[in-house]
């Protein structure tokens, strides 16, 4: 299949993760412009490691630091028509034992932070009459397990803001889809299947990164703009039963 891309310029939040660059690569093979955000030395080395060309031109951004967002500007002045978003922190803890700082530090990141970004990125998308939105969830945000409360909780915040971009903005060429992902063997999924015989016990229902960044290329396409105000579940089928 021949993908086609109406736009030209994909912005990619959480770029410097193992998913966000593999997905950088297969943008750049169909002949789009990529920018690829980091929140840390380590994340721009990553980059720099990867996708070498990509590195002097990635924005630090770091949800927690509302004025880290004026670090996009550069890059939302040329105009963004693909935004991917795959940034999230790693926070795994009780609800009930959680701070109030904690709990106020960690919704206004992911949630309020989030949509004063979207906002941003939008407003140029409508200036062109095009632009489609892809959010990376998480299947924990239907079945979280223990500790997972803040994680599931923001992710379904996102997942809200995207339908709504979509409804609100879809007759003015606005798309939007989450994709609700499994285990997939990379970070945070990497780590939790090395945990004794989960690895094992998993196999034939965790995901690479390659199939997740080949799905999400699809998801980008102009054939697959129908797909939109809606959430998507990929996990080799790992939530279609019960399980121990």
């Amino acid at each position: 299949m021949n993908l086609r891309f109406t736009g030209n310029k994909a912005l990619i939040l959480g770029g410097s993760s193992a998913m966000g660059l593999a997905l950088a690569e297969l943008l750049l093979a169909e002949g789009l412009t990529v920018t690829l955000t980091h929140s840390s030395p380590k994340g721009l080395a990553a980059i720099a490691q990867r996708c070498p060309d990509l590195a002097q031109a990635s924005p630090s951004l770091d949800l927690a630091d509302l004025t880290s967002l004026d670090r996009l500007e550069p890059c939302l002045n040329c105009g963004v028509d693909y935004l991917v978003d795959l940034a999230q922190a790693d926070h795994e803890g009780l609800l009930a034992a959680a701070s109030e700082e904690g709990v106020r530090t960690y919704f206004e990141s992911h949630v309020t932070n989030r949509l004063l970004l979207l906002k941003a990125v939008t407003r140029g998308m409508l200036y062109r009459g095009f632009g489609r939105l892809l959010h990376v969830s998480s299947a924990a945000a239907a079945l979280p397990a223990p500790g997972q409360g803040f994680y599931a909780a923001a992710k379904r915040a996102a997942e809200s803001c995207y339908l709504g971009l979509g409804l609100e903005l879809g007759e003015r060429g606005i798309t939007s889809l989450s994709l609700r992902l499994g285990v997939v063997d990379a970070g945070r999924g990497g780590r939790f299947l090395d945990r004794q015989g989960l690895r094992k016990a998993l196999a034939g229902k965790t995901l690479t990164v390659e199939q997740v960044a080949s799905t999400l290329l699809f998801l980008l396409s102009d054939q697959s703009l129908a797909f939109t105000c809606t959430t998507l579940t990929m996990d080799a089928g790992l939530t279609a039963r019960k399980y121990v």
